[in-house]
């Protein structure tokens, strides 16, 4: 049958000096006059990620997570910054009453006694990214916290024209952000309706006055004003009001992880992931597996190479779910997962057919934002921010204007697994952070929005860049597919023959159609150095953006 399909790109004129990639133009533009005026790479990643939370916040927010990879060229070092929420001390392996079947959260856990893992007060974790934010600028950076956060305050202040992103966003949870007053009151027009996008008439004008008012005072007090001050006091006494877990201890006692990054290397390219429970490792052991393959074998336009990487992103789910956790709480083999003789042993298996066990896993299709910058002196950053599910726990404190993530959906709501609920436990995360550098100098910067399906989306998009020699704009646009065990995810993109051929090979495919209002497999901006300046790669059906000088 003869059909029409929709065909899009982007195209980014090179930056000689530096660049953001981001997944709103608004946010993109923020971190360029940043780099503009002569803030360095950390400078201009911390106000593009507050930014982001006013002009995109059903995907990030002040009160949620983040993991954050820092470049730093003089020195030659690279540095890993873990911000993500942690359970509160309240918080136990029985917190949730497990209720039977598959929830239709974002994680696809066991279901739960009125969801409250996944939405509401009880579902919050202990917030991290104003602690992670302002660590990294005040260690890392070259601007004042006050100077970083303006352009967020003026956006939040001011108001900016609603588009078609916010729009839709907004519209596909208009009835829950209704079942919560403030929630409603601060993101809905009148408290009721959607912003109207620009169209034939100019847009909406979102203003935020609460969330204003709040990143004034954080500006003036730094973190202080949410971890001991008179928003934390706020948040504290909302949760006491509403069955909530977190108290001003919680707040008190937040730590930031700083660490080395997780190094690994594909091909001819080496890797800095972020390490610990975040998708870093799982990401890196998907492209050791397709490693031990050929260049020419693990590629997008072939059945073999679409089995290749299927296989791979199976056996990597496969070996997550059973294994990792905080490795302060939980003895995870890392060495094992992420060896060579381990990748050989998996690739074996492969060529003799042996597929992972299925599992019964719904893959996770929204939420979270990601910012890559590159400056003029080739400081790289890499960081993902989030909220969690889309629009987070769907909860503002009251007068604060602040929405709270849903950081608890990250564990297992069931007891005795590595990734249970556990006091002070950190919750394994999604997010994959990666930088790339070829004979020691940088290369690229790279992450994506999209729950689980960013940890497949990277080992592709990398092996795009390196076995298929792409720019990152075209190994973004490829199709990918997705999988964890039982269904597999490919975009109808790969070919009506692709598609059947993987089938023949054994696997349960699900075809997917891709367009501006889907995200079954993340939505990657990455940018890279070139001898004639930064080229950078945006997802071509969302709004991502790159800006540079």
């Amino acid at each position: 049958m003869i059909r029409s399909r929709l065909v899009v790109t982007k195209q980014t004129p090179l930056a000689p000096h530096g660049m953001v990639a981001a997944e709103h133009p608004r946010g993109a533009a923020v971190g360029a006059a940043i780099l503009a005026r002569g803030g360095n790479a950390v400078d201009a990643a911390v106000a593009t990620a507050v930014a982001m939370t006013v002009v995109e916040p059903f995907m990030s927010t002040l009160a949620g997570s983040g993991t954050m990879l820092v470049h730093l060229a003089k020195r030659g070092e690279t540095i890993a910054l873990n911000f993500n929420g942690v359970a509160p001390l309240a918080a136990h392996e029985s917190t949730y009453k497990v209720v039977g079947g598959v929830s239709d959260g974002l994680f696809g856990w066991p279901r739960t006694e009125n969801a409250a893992n996944e939405y509401g007060h009880r579902a919050v974790a202990v917030p991290g990214s104003l602690a992670g934010l302002a660590l990294a600028l005040e260690r890392y950076g070259t601007m004042q916290w006050r100077d970083v956060l303006a352009p967020a305050i003026a956006l939040a202040r001011e108001g900016f024209e609603a588009d078609w992103y916010v729009a839709l966003n907004h519209a596909k949870f208009l009835q829950e952000l209704s079942a919560f007053p403030a929630t409603a009151r601060n993101y809905l027009r009148d408290g009721k309706w959607i912003y109207r996008p620009a169209g034939m008439q100019p847009g909406d004008r979102p203003v935020y006055a609460d969330l204003a008012r709040s990143l004034e005072l954080i500006a003036k007090d730094g973190p202080d004003a949410f971890y001991r001050g008179a928003i934390g006091q706020a948040l504290v006494d909302d949760m006491a009001a509403n069955g909530g877990l977190i108290r001003r201890e919680d707040l008190t006692s937040y730590r930031v992880l700083v660490e080395p990054a997780l190094s690994g290397r594909y091909r001819d390219t080496d890797l800095a992931f972020s390490p610990g429970p975040t998708g870093g490792p799982t990401a890196l052991e998907m492209l050791n597996i397709l490693g031990e393959f050929p260049s020419a074998r693990v590629g997008w336009q072939t059945v073999e190479g679409l089995h290749l990487r299927t296989s791979a992103i199976a056996r990597a789910f496969r070996d997550r779910f059973e294994h990792l956790g905080d490795p302060a709480v939980v003895k995870v083999p890392w060495d094992r997962l992420l060896s060579r003789d381990y990748a050989r042993e998996v690739a074996g298996e492969i060529r003799r057919g042996k597929a992972a066990p299925k599992r019964a896993r719904k893959p996770s299709d929204e939420c979270t934002t990601h910012v890559s910058v590159i400056d003029k002196q080739r400081n790289m950053v890499a960081l993902t921010h989030t909220a969690v599910s889309l629009w987070g726990s769907r909860v503002v404190v009251p007068g604060t204007g602040i929405l709270l993530n849903n950081g608890m959906i990250w564990f297992d709501p069931e007891p005795g697994k590595p990734n249970s609920v556990g006091p002070g436990k950190r919750g394994l995360v999604n997010m994959v952070p990666v930088l790339g550098f070829k004979r020691g100098q940088p290369a690229f910067t790279l992450g994506a929005p999209g729950g689980r399906g960013i940890v497949s989306a990277i080992p592709q998009v990398i092996s795009n860049m390196v076995d298929l020699k792409a720019g990152p704009q075209a190994a973004i646009e490829a199709p990918r597919v997705h999988t964890e065990g039982g269904e597999v995810l490919v975009s109808t993109r790969v070919g009506e023959k692709s598609l059947a051929g993987l089938a023949r090979r054994g696997h349960e495919v699900v075809p997917k159609e891709e367009s501006y209002s889907t995200l079954n497999f993340s939505r990657p901006v990455a940018i890279r150095v070139t001898p004639k300046g930064l080229e950078a790669g945006c997802e071509q059906y969302s709004a991502a953006a790159a800006a540079g000088h």
